[in-house]
């Protein structure tokens, strides 16, 4: 017995209890295996459905075909989004999941395309009936393939879509422009939120529908008389108007939004009594920079403009999702805004009025979405150097979004409905360089603007991406601290934990 005994002495020593662990794992594992049972743990929770769009699929009344198109050799780079769909297809009998290899798989390929006049590789295809949704598949669709899923549903299960029109022609962000002036992702967010995309261009020979959404997407040159003209009438026909305007706003688009309630940094008249010509002397257009709030990463020698924005209005649909402040906007060279209204001028508000009103602006209500942390910004020209100024712990928040809503006309053609307008502050907001960074809620807050301003609710419900962002805030003192943990204290803990682990063995 003395023998048997040391030999599980040594059986032990050699790594026995781990041994047994290890087998006891393996046993739990092949259990959970049998059972289909899943906790997924993948830091952007890659492998759960959103019940957001698990109670969508499930409310699907007709036949839903999901089609993915890839080849053999894009299989480890689209694992993770074949399991997804395949726990879509898992919930209801009404969703279908097909797998199409375009180079082993020819005739079926063939057959697809025949039957629905499209078959992209390295694409999602998601099939209503005859109707078809596409989707572009690339390294990162796993962030973001259940928000367009989603929002594919609800697109194929409208009768109507909203047209979005983008009004090109003056500098605007525009298709393949590049990742600082391209509106491709800008584009996809509206098309995932069910609107119909189009083109307003200077070779227009009629007018946009009353109904649409007019996106003004960070125009670099003079809109012109007739374009001006234009958004007008959209707004006094009752019509949503985005506007995107950074310190390169042109006055005539600075003018107009003046009349129509905003001032922004970048067209500020250096008199009142220009405040609205056209044509009155302004000062020199700003940038809002800030020493505490920002994000690096685009311009690691000077981040200070890209600023991160947490503050929301909790009180309007086109914000209130965001109130919480869990994820930052990103708002690269911002210009900021402050609305003109009668209510918050005090004395001289009659005048005010009497302005507005000879300027065939109806009454409206001005309401800010997005602002800065109190004595946090200052504003500065773009080519100025950073240095802080006096006063600023004092400074108020400043507005970066903001939302008009103006009184329906008599002369409208949509009767009892009035114009809607939001204005961002910053042009590369709404670009591909932001809209493509899923860890900041641009393209959320980009949805919910378009669903406010065009009157629906539909948009709102796609969800949301799975990426999801963490953020550590400490004062200096706090990252010393945190340094010296890692550095210091955690080391000598494990140091001493082993010695002591090897005096008791010994």
């Amino acid at each position: 017995m003395a023998e048997r005994g040391a030999w599980w002495k040594r059986f032990g020593s050699l790594g026995g209890q781990t041994f047994l662990i290890l087998i006891v794992l393996a046993v739990l594992v092949a259990a959970a295996d049998r059972s289909k049972a899943l906790f997924d743990l993948s830091a952007d929770r890659r492998f759960s459905l959103s019940p957001r769009l698990a109670t969508l699929i499930q409310a699907q009344q007709q036949p839903i075909e999901l089609v993915s198109i890839w080849a053999g050799q894009d299989e480890p780079r689209f694992e993770a989004v074949r399991a997804v769909l395949e726990r879509m297809a898992s919930l209801t009998p009404r969703v279908s999941h097909r797998h199409i290899d375009p180079e082993l798989q020819k005739p079926l390929l063939a057959a697809f395309a025949e039957q629905h006049r499209e078959a992209v590789p390295g694409s999602l295809y998601v099939v209503r009936g005859e109707r078809i949704f596409r989707i572009n598949l690339s390294d990162y669709s796993r962030l973001f393939l259940q928000r367009d899923v989603g929002g594919a549903l609800i697109t194929l299960a409208q009768d109507k879509q909203t047209p979005a029109l983008l009004l090109q022609g003056h500098g605007e962000l525009r298709t393949r422009g590049g990742m600082a002036d391209g509106n491709d992702q800008l584009a996809h967010t509206l098309a995932v939120a069910g609107f119909a995309l189009g083109v307003v261009g200077p070779e227009r020979t009629v007018d946009p529908a009353a109904d649409a959404l007019l996106v003004v997407a960070g125009p670099t040159a003079p809109l012109g008389e007739r374009d001006l003209r234009l958004l007008d009438a959209h707004l006094k026909d009752g019509g949503g108007l985005l506007v995107l305007a950074d310190d390169r706003c042109p006055a005539d688009l600075g003018a107009w939004l003046r009349k129509r309630g905003v001032l922004s940094d970048a067209a500020r008249p250096r008199d009142v009594a220009g405040l609205f010509a056209t044509d009155a002397p302004l000062e020199p257009p700003v940038i809002a920079v800030s020493f505490r709030n920002f994000i690096a990463g685009q311009e690691l020698e000077f981040p200070n403009h890209n600023l991160a924005i947490t503050q929301a209005n909790p009180q309007h649909p086109a914000s209130r999702a965001l109130a919480d402040g869990a994820v930052p906007l990103l708002f690269p060279w911002t210009a900021t805004l402050l609305p003109i209204h009668p209510a918050t001028v005090g004395q001289g508000s009659e005048d005010l009025i009497k302005a507005f009103a000879a300027a065939g602006t109806p009454p409206f209500e001005p309401t800010p979405l997005l602002l800065t942390a109190p004595g946090d910004v200052w504003t500065k020209p773009r080519a100025a150097p950073l240095a802080t100024p006096k006063g600023l712990a004092e400074a108020d928040a400043r507005v970066v979004a903001l939302a008009v809503e103006y009184q329906a006309a008599s002369d409208s053609v949509r009767a009892g409905v009035g114009g809607r307008m939001i204005v961002w502050g910053s042009r590369q907001a709404g670009s591909d360089l932001v809209l493509a960074q899923l860890q900041y809620a641009n393209a959320r807050f980009l949805g919910l603007s378009a669903d406010w301003l065009a009157r629906r609710t539909a948009g709102s419900d796609i969800p949301e991406a799975e990426v999801a962002a963490f953020q550590v805030r400490a004062s200096d003192q706090g990252l010393l601290i945190i340094l010296a943990l890692l550095l210091a204290v955690l080391p000598c803990l494990c140091v001493g934990a082993a010695m002591l682990t090897w005096w008791d063995r010994r």
